[in-house]
């Protein structure tokens, strides 16, 4: 790609112009950049950290070779005609990173089916504007730009491109990004121990939080009902070693779901692929954050090493799996003990393989059972986990109708949350089909980047 394709020969232009176009970084123009955004994406990083974090990020499988790009708008003004003496100026940056999609297509003509098929696709990411230069829609023009480049030509194959957007659904919705749903639900999950009581620096206590209690009421309670409901069922940790194989069968069992969602709803459904390297990506960088921050607060360092997700049901065909990630949202350099409020387990991906047969649970409360009770065994597991890293909640994104059913089967306390403003994702299609004709199947927090 060309990225200032028309630009005028130097000779041509005027001392004082401004010419603005479209680029990659360099080095330099990346770390200015991330300089200046830390505050808005680093969260608990100091801006060190955080530094050393985003050149890292380009080395996970899903981003090396090109995966993952950065853009930037930038403008040259020349100082004299007909010279090179110039100042560039970083305006507006976003970064893209590639990933497969499914779609589903109606076949015409006797027996008409569903095929689906595999598509490229991009996540854009890091929208970011110096605060010098915002009100001017220069953001806009340069995801104009990039949305452009990362579409390509017929043969490029290139589905759509997706964004999370933490302005509401309005500003990318008049860009061509169609809001889809934001709904997740909340498990509470609180530290007993940090919400009920913690010390303060002069040896006394602090006053007992009536909202901590309560969390803390909600959380035994769905301790103890999770523990209920697995009837005795086991959930096994889910290592390194095991994503291949269970992203295989997830993707199996999503391509059975996708085409029978088509027939149903006569909708173009699409899925991202929640292949290994996508986890992986999820889980390096998980990694990274997590012991930066634990490496200022030792004696808030779990004695266990993390789980990834956890697995249940001994029957294949029936099993219930789910990947997670963790995100701490205190200020960079503060104990992540001290914030258990603002930090929370997501959910990455939860797999129910009988989603792959059929789309909700029995009426009858014993034919599945089992799988009922693997989904609280899995649940408890999350917990668990969320309780030792100091995560005061856990979001699932978008249950599907049969998560729904198993969490309300299982009788897991949660509340509804319908985000307005935050982690909206939000769609262009390049396709011929209307957006509002787009099913976005398994919209779940292992899509976001």
């Amino acid at each position: 790609m060309n990225p200032s394709p028309g630009t005028p020969s130097v000779t041509s232009v005027a001392a004082g112009s401004i010419l603005a176009e479209i680029s990659h970084p360099n080095e330099e123009q990346k770390r200015r950049t991330w300089t200046l955004n830390h505050a808005e994406w680093g969260g608990a990083l100091t801006l060190d950290q955080y530094l050393e974090r985003e050149p890292y990020l380009t080395t996970i499988p899903l981003a090396r070779d090109g995966g993952m790009r950065h853009w930037i708008l930038k403008t040259r003004t020349y100082k004299h005609a007909a010279s090179h003496d110039f100042e560039v100026s970083v305006l507006a940056s976003c970064e893209s990173i590639r990933k497969r999609v499914l779609a589903t297509a109606h076949l015409r003509g006797e027996g008409r089916g569903v095929t689906v098929r595999e598509y490229k696709a991009y996540g854009i990411g890091s929208v970011f504007t110096d605060p010098r230069f915002r009100g001017r829609g220069y953001a806009g023009r340069l995801l104009a730009e990039v949305a452009k480049a990362l579409k390509g030509g017929v043969m490029d194959d290139v589905a759509c491109t997706a964004l999370w957007s933490d302005i509401g659904k309005q500003y990318y919705a008049k860009k061509g990004w169609a809001a889809f749903p934001s709904l997740h639900f909340e498990f509470s999950v609180v530290d007993a121990a940090a919400a009920a009581e913690r010390p303060n620096p002069n040896g006394a206590s602090e006053p007992v939080n009536p909202a901590a209690q309560k969390a803390e009421k909600e959380e035994q309670a769905n301790g103890a009902e999770a523990e209920a409901e697995a009837g005795g069922v086991t959930a096994v940790p889910i290592e390194y070693d095991d994503l291949a194989a269970l992203c295989e069968r997830d993707e199996e069992l999503l391509r059975a779901q996708l085409a029978r969602t088509a027939i149903a709803t006569g909708h173009t459904c699409v899925a991202f692929v929640p292949d290994r390297d996508t986890m992986m990506w999820h889980y390096l960088r998980d990694e990274f954050i997590t012991t930066k921050i634990f490496e200022s607060h030792p004696s808030s360092t779990p004695r266990e090493a993390a789980v990834r997700g956890a697995i249940a049901g001994a029957t294949h065909g029936r099993r219930v799996w789910a990947l997670w990630s963790r995100s701490y949202g205190g200020a960079a350099g503060e104990d992540p003990a001290r914030t258990v409020d603002k930090n929370t387990l997501y959910i990455l991906r939860l797999v129910v393989e009988l989603e792959g047969t059929k789309a909700d649970l029995a009426d009858n409360d014993e034919e599945d059972e089992d799988v009922v009770a693997a989904f609280a065994a899995v649940m408890r597991t999350a917990l668990e986990e969320a309780r030792a890293w100091h995560l005061g909640k856990i979001d699932m994104w978008n249950p599907s109708p049969m998560a729904k059913q198993l969490v309300e089967r299982s009788g897991l306390r949660h509340r509804s949350v319908d985000r307005e403003k935050d982690s909206i994702p939000s769609m262009m299609w390049y396709g011929l089909e209307d957006i509002k004709d787009i099913e976005w199947v398994a919209n779940e927090k292992y899509c976001w980047c």
